[in-house]
């Protein structure tokens, strides 16, 4: 079996790739071509979550991520998720390599995200609002700028230090002005595209703020009680989610709007499946505003670890370890 750290998966996988991949999942999921068990999530010590999450792409990719979340690891100066993914063989269930699993989680939760806004924001977008001064609101960075020409980026994030920091990496990396914002409200009313990828149960901005024609990608709240948008941003928008099974089950940003009464289930207008192969329509106007909420779904992390896999081979990277 082999072995890939994050190092290797930094050299082999880049986002244009794995959007291409993940698209073509979500392509075949649509089919009929894959079979995605609903994630067991069980509650650890210390606030923390343990998840697993199986998929099988049907003659592709077999396999599963173990990932545990523990909000309270920022304070012990440790990251707030680990995650490990184990790829077999379809046809035998071999092991065929075992992969580091949180570079894989942030890099596919990027690139679903830059899919679904190039079918929902307007193409061109060039002003971003990133909520989040994390992991995973670099790589929704990365992601965006591959699919759109964006010029500026203003950050909001809980600690101001932290922020500034994540500012200046992230300028250096993109190549263009990356600044923190004064007020979240100051960013959206700015923005032609707002990303959420924080810790936060509770909404980071209000739907107010946003202009018309704004796309939002909120990817952090994955639970039901939990939401990073408020109910005036769904009422207001397009929504689409990455599964309905997904939405149903998790999506604190559109169950808590429903129990409240503000929408229906009918208000959620499509899952990003149903874009890509075009039995739904994206954007329908300049100024319409657009949601993608996303709760993670195991098939993009079988789709990204299949390409890391053949992309070792290709380049005789990682470490062989015999199990037997």
């Amino acid at each position: 079996m082999l072995v890939l750290g994050r190092k290797e998966l930094e050299r082999l996988l880049t986002p244009a790739a794995v959007i291409r991949a993940v698209e073509s999942a979500f392509a075949r999921y649509a089919r009929g071509e894959a079979t995605v068990p609903s994630r067991l999530a069980l509650t650890a010590e210390e606030g923390g979550l343990l998840l697993l999450m199986p998929s099988a792409l049907a003659g592709t990719a077999l396999g599963a991520k173990l990932v545990s979340v523990y909000p309270k690891n920022r304070e012990r100066g440790l990251p707030t998720i680990f995650a490990t993914y184990v790829l077999m063989e379809p046809g035998t269930g071999r092991p065929l390599v075992l992969l580091e699993g949180g570079f894989l989680t942030g890099i596919r939760t990027g690139a679903t995200s830059a899919l679904a806004a190039r079918y929902l924001a307007r193409p061109d977008s060039r002003v971003i609002a990133c909520f989040g001064a994390g992991v995973q609101a670099a790589f929704q960075l990365r992601c965006l700028a591959t699919v759109f020409a964006v010029e500026r980026v203003l950050v909001v994030g809980r600690s101001r230090e932290r922020a500034e920091r994540f500012c200046e990496t992230m300028a250096r990396e993109l190549g263009m002005p990356v600044t923190l914002a004064e007020t979240p409200g100051q960013a959206v009313s700015q923005a032609d595209l707002v990303t959420c990828a924080t810790t936060s149960p509770t909404p980071v901005f209000a739907g107010t703020d946003l202009r018309p024609g704004t796309h939002v990608d909120a990817v952090g709240a994955f639970r039901p009680a939990t939401r990073e948008v408020d109910t005036e941003t769904v009422a207001r928008a397009r929504v689409v989610v990455d599964t309905y099974a997904g939405a149903w089950e998790e999506a604190g940003d559109v169950l808590i709007p429903i129990k409240e009464g503000a929408i229906s289930r009918s208000s959620v207008h499509a899952e990003l499946a149903e874009l890509v192969i075009g039995t739904k329509a994206g954007r329908q106007g300049r100024d319409e505003i657009t949601l993608f909420k996303s709760v993670g779904f195991a098939l993009e992390d079988a789709a990204a670890a299949r390409l890391a896999y053949d992309e070792a081979r290709a380049a005789s990277a990682g470490v062989e370890v015999d199990l037997g």
